[in-house]
């Protein structure tokens, strides 16, 4: 058996892990803002706890693939859900919610 290096499946790995770092560190280290969540007003919060744990954002961060891989009908579910869930938000169980003005820094419920 012989075992090959391909340079391009790496690549993709390493893009995936990025990605995967980036929503998932941005989320949980900034309770729900990546800088475009933040540039429209928009903030993601857990639906069981009152932050954002690491895993929910490494979930959602990966349920991004899942939504996408369903021919994007995982994102397109936000219009069927009553609470406006796409299928990564299901799945990690968060919900995208309008960021009040003043509150950037504040816990939800706050």
């Amino acid at each position: 058996m012989q075992v090959r290096f391909s340079m391009e499946m790496t690549l993709d790995l390493l893009w995936t892990l990025w990605l995967v770092l980036y929503f998932g560190l941005f989320l949980r280290f900034t309770n729900g803002l990546t800088p475009g969540k933040r540039l429209l007003g928009i903030r993601v919060v857990s639906l069981t706890h009152d932050r954002l744990s690491f895993w929910q954002s490494v979930e959602r961060a990966l349920g991004y693939g899942a939504s996408a891989l369903e021919g994007g009908f995982g994102f397109l579910q936000y219009f069927l859900n009553p609470n406006h869930q796409c299928a990564h938000d299901r799945l990690a169980e968060t919900i995208a919610v309008r960021e009040r003005r003043g509150t950037a820094g504040a816990r939800p419920g706050e």
